[in-house]
């Protein structure tokens, strides 16, 4: 949907018109101008569903990955964060021109429904801050990782493709500021919205980049232990020089190795009487079961 409203208001013009322009527009020039307003609103919306989307996306990896460290509370911090943005971004979004209408209007009720600027300005603010945000709590732990260097490299470049999507967001906002009679900056909404698509869908992607770059696991290099579990291990376990890992496969072989089997010393008892008759009626008096030594016994 993003694409297809870039590739449409790429090729018609809005409601954001030149000193004077007004007076030279046919109705037919009109009608196609509040089209091109309204597929800026779709392309609008889209674009930050899409960019927040992501870092919804984003930050639940984070979340797991920082398991058992610290740093998930920054990684908390920062989800309210983000949504906070969305929030602000939408409110900047709905109150910036009123009455809605006039993104569509020609001529526009005020300049802001034409040129989207307090809306960008919140946008581009929360948008570029808390990317900086993840950056900066994933790049520190990738590269305390306990893993081999070509590993590293090959993460650290993933995930440093994020500073790519940062500059393409500013310089999306640049050319949105500076140039705003120009569809410039729509080429940078391409740039920033596909490769935060990459860099999101990347790290999901490992298996696929361990066969082709012969990496390995994560754990090949760390201790037997590891090898029973899958590729994708939690920071804190790479992170850490030592740690305790439990497996729900082998838990009954941990639990056998480390603590000494128990057996039932089982007592039981016969009373036997002779009554006048002659008979001779059997009671069963079964004794109390516990938990003891490796022995047992009977007593009759």
């Amino acid at each position: 949907m993003l694409m297809v409203g870039i590739n449409i208001s790429g090729r018609t013009a809005t409601n954001l018109l030149l000193p004077g322009e007004l007076g030279t527009l046919t109705p037919e020039d009109i009608t196609l101008r509040i089209y091109g307003s309204k597929i800026v609103i779709l392309l609008e919306q889209s674009m930050l569903i899409l960019t927040w989307g992501i870092k919804a996306c984003m930050i639940m990896m984070y979340h797991r990955l920082t398991s058992r460290l610290y740093h998930q509370y920054v990684v908390n911090g920062i989800a309210v964060y983000i949504v906070v943005g969305f929030v602000a971004c939408e409110l900047a979004w709905f109150l910036s021109c009123r009455p809605f209408a006039g993104y569509w209007a020609l001529p526009v009720p005020q300049e802001q429904c034409a040129t989207y600027q307090h809306y960008s300005i919140v946008q581009a603010c929360f948008n570029i801050t808390s990317d900086l945000m993840m950056l900066a709590v994933g790049l520190p732990l990738l590269m305390r990782a306990k893993v081999e260097l070509k590993k590293k490299i090959i993460l650290v470049g993933i995930f440093g493709c994020g500073v790519f999507v940062i500059l393409a967001a500013i310089l999306n906002k640049y050319y949105n500021f500076s140039n705003p009679y120009t569809t410039i900056y729509m080429l940078w909404y391409i740039r920033e919205s596909s490769t935060a698509v990459y860099v999101s869908n990347l790290p999901m992607l490992w298996p696929l980049f361990r066969r082709v770059f012969k990496v390995g696991t994560f754990a090949d290099n760390s201790s037997n232990r590891y090898q029973q579990h899958s590729d994708s291990q939690p920071l804190s376990i790479l992170s850490k020089k030592k740690v305790t890992v439990t497996s729900y496969a082998g838990s009954e072989e941990e639990i056998n190795r480390a603590t000494p089997q128990l057996e039932i010393e089982q007592r039981i008892s016969f009373t036997v009487e002779r009554t006048s008759s002659g008979e001779m009626p059997r009671k069963l008096d079964y004794g109390s079961e516990a938990f003891g030594e490796a022995s047992s016994s009977k007593e009759l």
